[in-house]
């Protein structure tokens, strides 16, 4: 075999490894594990009443109920971890109609320009490789819709974090003037209205205020748009002010230990995130080390088959 057609296929064999390492790293959603989708969604396995379950795994020596019961607790946690397109939409702020079927569209576009685009580089590789470009550009123009709507759901998770502590301190404030947690909620969202200057939290405070609008109380709708948003602080302290608009109590001092937390939480958020940036700069180091690779092989290929030549 001749030196210059080995190089080339060592050349292609590293060219495709470096676009799986960028379709995995930047194209591939990110899934979360099921103990972390259980705890955003608010789901999990139901099997039963831990006595009866107790009682049933006593009674059977076969061990059939333990294994059935293993089984039924794996399909629920598989079942609980998958998100419908509706939530989906919710956690990236996707609401109007018109967002919607923009996304839709997109799913028809995208793969009508990926796959012909695919197909004449493949086309640049050899003519067997044209239908393997098209092919490829269909599958990744399916996906990208969906990548860039994880991306928005990621970011959104982000602001979330980063606003809450705010409207939590916001309310706090309000309600160490003698309001009740219910006016606070409708006072911080007509001055976003007024100001014109809405977050994503105030956004979810206004869905909330809709849902009490059309009939529910404050703690059902606080605690509904927690669940739905698919974030977990958010979703804690939600579910904490809608306990405190319920119950009462010293709300000033609850409040104030929920911003508190709610702080907290998002400076450990950022602190976990810093450490992960040394691992995740691993990727790009290695797709650069390919690239560096690549050269030097073909300069060593060169010279060697300037030798032989």
């Amino acid at each position: 075999m001749e030196p210059r057609l080995i190089l080339v296929l060592i050349a292609v064999v590293l060219a495709v490894a470096a676009l799986g390492v960028f379709l995995y790293f930047f194209l591939v959603p990110r899934r979360q594990d099921n103990f972390r989708n259980l705890m955003q969604t608010g789901r999990g396995a139901d099997l039963g009443k831990p006595s009866d379950i107790r009682r049933r795994i006593e009674e059977d020596e076969t061990g059939e109920e333990l294994e059935r019961l293993k089984q039924e607790a794996r399909q629920a946690t598989k079942k609980a971890s998958q998100l419908t397109l509706d939530e989906r939409f919710f956690q990236a702020g996707v609401f109007s109609p018109e967002e919607k079927q923009d996304f839709f569209r997109m799913r028809i576009i995208v793969p009508i320009i990926t796959a012909p685009i695919c197909a004449f580089v493949g086309s640049y590789v050899g003519s067997s490789f044209i239908l393997l470009g098209g092919i490829l550009g269909v599958l990744v123009g399916l996906q990208l819709p969906f990548t860039i709507l994880d991306r928005k759901i990621k970011n959104r998770s982000e602001e979330i974090m980063f606003y809450l502590p705010l409207v939590i301190e916001q309310i706090a404030i309000g309600v160490s003037s003698s309001l009740d947690v219910g006016p606070c909620v409708a006072r911080v969202i007509t001055m976003a209205d007024e100001r014109d200057s809405h977050n994503v939290v105030t956004e979810l405070l206004r869905h909330a205020q809709f849902h009490v609008k059309s009939g529910a109380t404050l703690e059902e709708s606080l605690t509904e748009i927690g669940v739905r948003s698919g974030h977990t602080e958010l979703k804690h302290a939600f579910m904490s002010l809608a306990q405190v608009a319920k119950h009462g109590g010293e709300i000033t001092r609850q409040l104030q230990e929920l911003a508190d937390a709610v702080g907290n939480q998002r400076e450990t958020k950022i602190e976990a995130k810093i450490k992960k940036l040394e691992l995740e700069a691993t990727a790009p180091v290695a797709l650069v080390f390919m690239g560096f690779l690549v050269i030097l092989l073909i300069g060593f290929g060169v010279q060697i088959q300037g030798a032989f030549g």
